[in-house]
């Protein structure tokens, strides 16, 4: 393979791991953000039952009853963006793995190819020099 050619498929195939590394980031920061909302749900809950003995009065109102309505609905809720988000990363990562994958190939593929011509110039330096040494001792000149 000519090295134009190797070298045109290792450009292509980088641009393609890169453009499928730069789709997944956006997908890391959903998820993040959703894990963001999470943690912050858990501390106001923790925070919430640790202040529940000092709270009667919301006792007493029903208004603990809404908040723990409100907060299992928002917690399903982000539960369920965050079961989409990943599920959305695991389809991106086995795109990306595979564009890895061929990037890697190519570029094992150029490796060999830059060491199979080094191989053949040395081969052909050598075989140049046996040849120089062949006539000259051919010619009686030592």
């Amino acid at each position: 393979m000519k090295q134009d050619h190797m070298h045109q498929m290792t450009r292509v195939s980088e641009a393609l791991y890169l453009r499928e590394h730069a789709r997944i980031r956006p997908l890391l920061e959903a998820e993040a953000r959703i894990l963001a909302r999470l943690a912050r749900l858990d501390a106001q809950r923790d925070q919430m039952r640790a202040t529940q003995g000092s709270q009667d009065a919301y006792l007493r109102i029903g208004a603990d009853t809404l908040w723990q309505a409100w907060e299992s609905r928002t917690r399903r809720a982000l539960n369920t963006d965050l079961a989409q988000a990943r599920a959305r990363k695991l389809a991106a990562m086995d795109a990306l793995r595979l564009a890895f994958g061929r990037r890697q190939a190519v570029a094992d593929l150029d490796t060999a190819a830059h060491r199979a011509a080094h191989a053949a110039r040395l081969a052909r330096r050598e075989i140049a020099l046996l040849d120089r040494v062949n006539l000259t001792a051919a010619r009686g000149d030592t």
